[in-house]
């Protein structure tokens, strides 16, 4: 990185305790040149309350070197390290695409429930089918449990990851006897029908049931969360 960049300026306003300080050199690290490799130094730097802000910008960046900053944050624990961690993933799966998807099986894998849900959103906008099953066996999980979001629920998310991913017709077929047989639970009828009417119970039969247009689904699952954040307002 060059001095020229003018990074150990920002980095003495990032080292402030001042919130204002830290933000404005945020807000400059962001808009550098060298964006990617100072986020990703702030990241392992910054106390707790700047990290998931960081975090977030980062989905907006690309460096390979720097997709490891992310990676030690899904791992730290203590106050804040919910947010962080689905921060982090949801950075990734913006940054990586489908190359993210181990991370995301990890995250999906461990014991936070809130960290499993961001997870499967990652996977649905960005996943390769590596997941299918263990996104079935969270849509399971959910529906047993029957834990509900506001707004996209945890329901459509992997429902959107699961319809994407049908190239063996088995999955396909397993899939929709699953969706019909768990119609009332599912409650996502505005989802179906705008996305994939012929898995609904009054669809065909279930041999003829055609793929979802896979596009359409993964723009759903991307909007509004992997938007380009910008600049870090201030």
């Amino acid at each position: 990185m060059s001095d020229e960049c003018h990074h150990e300026t920002i980095f003495t306003a990032f080292r402030s305790r001042r919130s204002a300080r830290r933000e404005e050199a945020i807000r400059d690290a962001y808009i550098d040149p060298h964006a990617d490799q100072l986020l990703a130094q702030m990241l392992d730097e910054s106390a707790d309350f700047d990290k998931v802000a960081i975090a977030a910008h980062l989905g907006d960046l690309t460096g390979a070197v720097e997709d490891d900053a992310l990676r030690r944050a899904t791992r730290v624990s203590g106050r804040g390290s919910r947010d962080l961690c689905c921060a982090s993933l949801l950075a990734l799966a913006k940054r990586l695409g489908t190359q993210a998807t181990p991370d995301l099986l990890a995250g999906l894998a461990g014991p936070d429930a809130a960290v499993k849900d961001y997870a499967v959103i990652g996977l649905a906008g960005a996943g390769n089918n590596d997941a299918w099953k263990q996104v079935f066996g969270y849509l399971r999980s959910v529906l047993r449990r029957k834990r509900r979001a506001h707004g996209q629920s945890e329901v459509a998310f992997a429902l959107a990851y699961l319809a994407q991913h049908l190239a063996d017709p088995s999955c396909r077929s397993e899939l929709v006897a699953f969706i019909r047989g768990h119609w009332d639970a599912l409650d996502e009828a505005g989802w179906f029908a705008q996305l994939w009417p012929e898995a609904s119970p009054d669809g065909p039969h279930l041999d003829s049931v055609a793929d979802p247009d896979r596009e359409s689904i993964q723009a759903w699952a991307r909007e509004p969360l992997f938007r380009p954040l910008g600049v870090p307002k201030g």
